[in-house]
C-alpha cells in the first residue's frame, strides 16, 4: 500500500466522523440488544466498539490505497527503539497509577463497584480468553485506532500544524477516556491521561505504533494475570 497520499482535511474530517459513528452504533447495539440478550452487566467492557472502529478505519485506509503502515504500523528501524518506547510508556503508566490516581480518587471520589472481570480469579478459561481479548483488541487494536488513526486524522482535519498535532493527542484521549466510562468517572479520567502519555510517546518514537502496542499488551497482560492469580 502507498503511505505517501496527501489526505485533505475533508477526507480526515469524513474518516473521524465514520469511526466515531461506528463506535456510536457499536455502543447501541451492545447495551441495547447484545449484552441484555446474553444476561451480561452494564459495567461489562463493550469491546465491540474498538473492533468496529478499527475495522471501519481499515476498511477507510483502503479505500485511499493506505495501508495501517501510514500511521505507523511498520518495522521499527532500531528495534531499540521499540523496546525503550515501551519501556518509558510503561513506567510512565505505573507513575500515573502510584502518584496520580490516589489524588485523582480524592478528587472524584470512584463509587465501589463490583469488577465484571471478578470471575476471571482462579479461571484459567476466562483468564486465556480475556488475556487474547486484552493483547488482540487493547494492545493492538486500540493502539492502531486511536494513537495511529484518529490522533493522525484530526491532525489532518485542523491543518496538521503541531498545535493541530497536539489537539489531535488530546481528542483521541478523550475518545479513548470516554470508552471506559462503563467503569465510572474515575475509569474514564485514568484512561485518558494514559491515552495522553501513548499520544505523547507516539510522537516520541517517530510515530511508530510498535512501542504502544508491546506496552499496552503487557500492561492489560500483568493486569489480568494479577486478578486471575489473587
Amino acid at each position: 500500500m502507498s503511505t505517501n497520499h496527501r489526505l485533505s482535511p475533508r477526507d480526515a474530517a469524513f474518516d473521524v466522523a465514520a469511526v466515531i459513528l461506528t463506535i456510536c452504533a457499536a455502543w447501541g447495539i451492545t447495551r441495547l440488544f447484545l449484552y441484555p440478550a446474553l444476561s451480561i452487566p452494564q459495567n461489562a467492557p463493550a469491546i465491540l466498539r474498538p473492533i468496529g472502529g478499527f475495522f471501519i478505519a481499515w476498511w477507510l485506509l483502503h479505500r485511499r490505497d493506505l495501508g495501517w503502515d501510514s500511521v505507523g504500523l511498520r518495522k521499527p528501524v532500531p528495534w531499540w527503539m521499540v523496546i525503550a518506547g515501551a519501556a518509558v510508556l510503561y513506567l510512565a503508566n505505573i507513575g500515573l497509577g502510584q502518584y496520580v490516581a490516589p489524588a485523582l480518587a480524592q478528587w472524584i471520589s470512584p463509587v465501589q463497584q463490583a469488577s465484571f472481570m471478578g470471575y476471571i480469579r482462579g479461571n484459567p478459561s476466562g483468564f486465556a480468553l480475556w488475556l487474547a481479548i486484552g493483547i488482540v483488541v487493547g494492545g493492538f487494536m486500540e493502539e492502531c485506532l486511536f494513537r495511529g488513526f484518529l490522533l493522525n486524522r484530526v491532525a489532518t482535519m485542523l491543518g496538521g500544524s503541531g498545535a493541530a498535532i497536539a489537539v489531535g493527542i488530546v481528542a483521541q484521549a478523550v475518545l479513548f477516556g470516554l470508552l471506559h466510562l462503563y467503569g465510572g468517572v474515575f475509569a474514564c479520567v485514568f484512561a485518558g491521561l494514559a491515552a495522553l502519555a501513548s499520544g505523547v510517546v507516539y510522537l516520541l518514537v517517530k510515530r511508530n505504533l510498535w512501542p504502544l502496542i508491546l506496552a499496552h499488551a503487557a500492561w492489560n497482560s500483568v493486569a489480568l494475570y494479577s486478578l486471575y492469580s489473587s
